[in-house]
């Protein structure tokens, strides 16, 4: 299905600064991009690159001058989801990992499994199964921590959310990735536009590495899984923050808009998880 994405970010320049920005959408076997353009509302200068993991794409800016800076991007995606029975799916030890995959299982610096071990292990220790482990965390997401936005800080780590029960999307994802590495199961930070999201912004997921194929999760449950369109993963937002600002510059807001695109002729039907379990089928984007 293709989408059409548009998103813009918004800065107050004050003095020399550095804006490393993560707005682009990854390319995959399964997510192709197209009438790509990233602009700026002035001449600055501008380094595209890759950073960290291979697929992630970075754009470093270096603005001297100072004043308002508005960075706007815009791309056709088409993207493949595709979805496997449950019972198809198996749990695999960690000697049986891929060595790109192995990082995953690491404590990183928004998600620390080492310090969650015994209250993950008390959760859901008792659940046969890493996919329906991951299940279970994801609904305890969705039930026990409240989306408040502005709760949490660039700061906040999964402890905090957990003691707090409080948090926006990065925070649901964090902390999904906290428990599911604290039970061996590798799990990632995805950051996403997203298709039908209650509210129109950027949006964060997380996931999980099991039989070979990278799951989907949400705890915060505000958008269709079959809509999100990837822009970056990593160990957590460290690796895939969509902006990260050095110098004297600030943030004045952002735009996103995401639908489908006009050259789409099919009817776009979301897929929650609540869909998937009475089908008994997991997700993931290709």
């Amino acid at each position: 299905m293709q989408f059409s994405v548009k998103s813009s970010l918004f800065y107050q320049v004050n003095g020399p600064s550095t804006i490393l920005c993560s707005m682009a959408c990854i390319r995959t076997a399964g997510q192709h991009v197209s009438e790509e353009e990233l602009s700026e509302s002035r001449e600055v200068e501008r380094q595209d690159m890759n950073v960290g993991f291979a697929e992630n794409r970075f754009t470093k800016y270096e603005v001297e001058e100072p004043g308002e800076l508005a960075i706007h991007y815009s791309s056709l995606v088409r993207s493949t989801v595709q979805t496997v029975p449950i019972q198809q799916i198996e749990t695999c030890g960690v000697s049986t990992l891929d060595p790109e995959v192995i990082p995953y299982l690491f404590p990183s610096r928004y998600a620390p499994a080492d310090r969650m071990r015994a209250v993950a292990s008390d959760l859901f220790g008792h659940i046969e199964g890493h996919l329906a482990q991951a299940m279970a965390i994801e609904d305890w997401l969705y039930e026990h921590i409240s989306y408040n936005s502005g709760s949490s800080n660039e700061q906040s780590w999964a402890l905090d959310t957990f003691e707090s029960r409080s948090g926006v999307c990065r925070d649901f994802a964090h902390l999904g990735i906290a428990f599911c590495r604290a039970l061996t199961i590798p799990a990632r930070y995805v950051t996403v536009y997203s298709n039908q999201l209650q509210w129109q912004d950027f949006h964060a997921v997380f996931e999980v590495y099991i039989d070979g194929t990278w799951f989907l999760f949400d705890g915060t449950h505000l958008g269709p899984l079959n809509g999100m369109i990837r822009i970056a993963v990593g160990r957590d937002a460290s690796d895939a923050a969509v902006a990260t600002l050095y110098g004297n510059v600030c943030g004045q807001g952002l735009n996103v808009s995401v639908g489908l695109s006009e050259h789409e002729s099919e009817e776009f039907a979301p897929v929650f998880r609540q869909d998937l379990r009475e089908r008994e089928e997991a997700l993931f984007l290709i």
